[in-house]
């Protein structure tokens, strides 16, 4: 098949476009700034776009038959645009008989709004797909094992081998890694009957922090302690770090404060995921935790 992947060059559609390639799928990349890409020595086509250009998406979609899409978080950059862009994909897909459109919303979305605007423009911009007449599948993660080596979460595991998240004590969580979203997005893709469902996805083990640790010493052979972050604790220390960065940072973190708390609180466990039922339609192997760990480990060690 065809597939246009938008976000092509972010942590997670960089992720799903090999994946695709070595399904033996003829991929699309899309972002603003493309760099040049193969895959085992087959270059991939790349398209640099504005993902509001109409004119534009009408070329790159002519003759696709999927779109795997990978928006920006509306935590940090204004909304307007990105929901814009989805739209607009949408009416692009749709014009030019695109089949599918696999949906990464990249955070949990509750089917019961929280009030949380990160999450409701997810579930606007879900809405704003599927009224474009495109069949969509919405793939739905939870935390990423992949942000542990990243953002905040990266410093004070490389220099001081601590785990810190911003989870309670008593907190299961089904971590996936990028790689399998990407697995799983393909398996959606094979499954056009699929087309409306809301899809939550984890990885295949639920842990506590305290367990997630233990794998992580395991896997990266050196005895690691974690702390369970509190919620004020934790935007707090974001407020800081985005300090002088021109961004509104009380807005944000205020948002982050209702996101969390919800995260940690809610009687619906949204970072807790049965997996069994989800791989008894989608077929995919999925990567316990400390084998993904065996293959990364954090970036300065």
């Amino acid at each position: 098949m065809r597939v246009v992947v938008f976000g092509a060059s972010g942590v997670q559609g960089a992720h799903q476009v090999p994946v695709l390639a070595h399904a033996g799928h003829s991929v699309v990349a899309v972002s603003r700034n493309p760099k040049p890409l193969s895959i085992d020595g087959v270059e991939i086509e790349t398209v640099a776009a504005d993902f509001n250009d109409s004119s534009i998406l009408s070329e790159i979609l002519k003759g696709a038959q999927v779109i795997f899409l990978n928006l920006p978080s509306t935590s940090f950059n204004p909304s307007e645009p990105i929901l814009a862009a989805a739209q607009a994909i949408g009416t692009a897909a749709k014009e030019n008989g695109v089949g599918l459109i696999v949906f990464n919303t990249s955070m949990p979305v509750p089917e019961i709004p929280q009030g949380i605007k990160a999450q409701d423009d997810r579930r606007e911009m879900r809405r704003l797909l599927r009224e474009s007449g495109v069949p969509v599948i919405s793939i739905q993660p939870v935390v990423y094992l992949d942000n542990l080596l990243e953002g905040w979460a990266l410093p004070p595991i490389r220099d001081r081998n601590t785990v810190v998240y911003c989870h309670k004590p008593s907190l299961e969580v089904s971590w996936i890694c990028h790689h399998d979203v990407a697995q799983l997005m393909v398996a959606a893709m094979q499954r056009p009957d699929l087309a409306g469902r809301n899809i939550a996805v984890g990885g295949p083990e639920t842990v506590r922090l305290e367990q997630l640790t233990e794998k992580l010493s395991r896997a990266w052979g050196r005895k690691l302690e974690y702390e369970c972050q509190t919620v004020p604790d934790f935007c707090d220390k974001i407020s800081q770090t985005m300090q002088g960065r021109g961004l509104e940072t009380e807005r944000i973190v205020q948002q982050m404060f209702k996101a969390y708390t919800y995260y940690n609180e809610a009687e619906d466990e949204p970072f807790k995921i049965d997996m069994e039922p989800v791989l008894r339609e989608l077929r995919v192997e999925l990567t316990p935790i400390e084998v993904w760990a065996r293959r990364r480990s954090p970036p300065g060690w």
